[in-house]
């Protein structure tokens, strides 16, 4: 039996969707899985030397890739064994890595290649050798109900924290109608669109079994829908909303969009128990949200969502980006002031980061604010640094606007009295993050109503500390 190991050098606390999928289907086609997860070299090789797999598995964003690709270097000089690296950075810019000691690249998903690589060393289609371009001929989109249920046994039997989390995220379907010029989906249509149908949702049926046989096997007091779009669907999201109460009885989460919303789905996320809700606005100034981020969605539209959640009682969270590409300090500040407006129970502002192969890197590029650099000089989340052309002290206010950001929202009183805004603006930088650190705990334990137990807690700050 050939034998595959998973190693995650990023070991977040977020459950891994894509591991659980391909750990599935490779199960059912004879090959043996395992994981390993920890941020150490020293640890993983030793790991990875004692497991003795025929094949390592690495999945990498683009602003991780270095690691990996350092971590393989390194391996190989110990081991003679064959890497396989997918994800993002693979996906959308494979040709920067045709240097590395990486064996063979996966593009898009893999629950069908993977396994026809591994057992019988098929390449040619989403698997391809290092060396070699991809062929363009993809395998077809999966139906996702003829998956086998995901499998989280190799990830939570060496992670305890996930294993025991009272919280576990799911994933009701894949893809997304909308083209957001800051998002991957546009790209990821261009690359497959001869592949089938982007956007698929899993039945009711095969969702509820899933959160079913992970409920009979693991705790699970509260259910987290990833979707970048839960509600995206009317008929299918009416139906799980008449069987999820009877069926599983959990409270649970999701992401929405402000221009689907209307009162029968709100009113339909909260007679099936939604507890809160997760969306974004990104950018306060309409015309370049509409322009430039081509998010098709009018002021109008905003408030009216956030008055249909506060009418029902549904809590939510906002997603901002700031430091977008040819915006102004004051437009920036535009975002904040609808998010006042909106009053949403915490809202959070990223910084944007030029990921290779989005439109709006190529919209900064052509409007000269932004210069390709190694990926290595990119900043490795959305709260470290712009890499945009911006000066030195609209750096140092991009920074102080992003960890000041829950407060002004929750304290309007904070952000339009010009002299308190001043004097926050000259706290140092590190108090100010600890300051973001502390409201956006607080405000995140909050919401996601669950008991957990006090180890529990410490295990995740631990794990939360070390990451940023």
């Amino acid at each position: 039996m050939k034998k595959a190991v998973f190693v995650d050098l990023l070991h977040q606390f977020w459950d891994h969707h894509g591991i659980y999928s391909l750990a599935a289907a490779m199960k059912a086609g004879g090959i043996e899985v395992q994981y390993i997860g920890t941020r150490s070299f020293t640890e993983a090789l030793s790991r990875v030397r004692r497991l003795k797999p025929d094949y390592v598995l690495y999945s990498s964003f683009s602003t991780s890739e270095s690691s990996y690709l350092q971590f393989d270097r390194i391996l190989k000089n110990s081991m003679d064994i064959l890497s396989v690296m997918g994800g993002p950075a693979v996906t959308f810019g494979w040709s920067r890595l045709q240097d590395s000691s990486i064996d063979a690249f996966c593009m898009g998903e893999g629950e069908v290649a993977l396994v026809d690589f591994i057992k019988h060393d098929v390449t040619g289609k989403n698997v391809f050798l290092r060396g070699l371009k991809p062929s363009g001929d993809f395998h077809p989109l999966v139906n996702l109900d003829s998956l086998p249920l995901p499998d989280r046994s190799a990830v939570y039997s060496t992670d305890s924290l996930l294993r025991l989390a009272p919280s576990k995220q799911f994933f009701s379907g894949r893809g997304c109608l909308y083209d957001c010029s800051y998002c991957f989906n546009h790209k990821f249509r261009e690359i497959f669109k001869s592949c089938g149908p982007t956007v698929r949702k899993k039945s009711v049926d095969y969702l509820l079994d899933e959160i079913a046989q992970v409920r009979r096997t693991y705790p699970l007091a509260n259910v987290v829908f990833n979707d970048d779009i839960f509600i995206l669907d009317k008929k299918w999201f009416q139906e799980f909303c008449s069987r999820f109460p009877r069926e599983v009885g959990l409270p649970y989460t999701c992401y929405i969009r402000a221009n689907l919303l209307d009162e029968e789905i709100v009113r339909g996320l909260k007679q099936s128990n939604c507890r809160n809700v997760n969306w974004s606005i990104e950018a306060g100034n309409e015309q370049y949200r509409n322009r430039v981020l081509r998010r098709n969605m009018s002021d109008e539209q905003i408030l009216n969502a956030a008055e249909l959640l506060h009418r029902y009682h549904i809590p939510f969270r906002i997603g901002n980006v700031i430091a977008l590409p040819g915006e102004s300090l004051q437009q920036m500040e535009e975002t904040i002031a609808i998010n006042i407006l909106a009053r949403p129970y915490l809202g959070l502002a990223n910084i944007f980061v030029p990921f290779p192969g989005l439109e709006l890197t190529e919209y900064a590029k052509r409007i000269g604010c932004y210069k390709e650099r190694p990926q290595d000089n990119l900043p490795p989340d959305y709260f470290t640094r712009s890499v945009l052309d911006y000066s030195q002290h609209e750096q140092g206010a991009i920074y102080k606007l992003m960890c000041l950001f829950p407060l002004f929202v929750n304290f309007p009183a904070l952000f339009y009295r010009a002299g308190i805004r001043r004097l926050l603006f000259r706290i140092p930088r590190r108090i100010l993050r600890l300051l973001y650190e502390i409201t956006y705990t607080y405000k995140m334990s909050r919401m996601y109503v669950v008991r957990t137990a006090w180890r529990h807690k410490a295990l995740m700050a631990l794990r939360y500390l070390r990451n940023i």
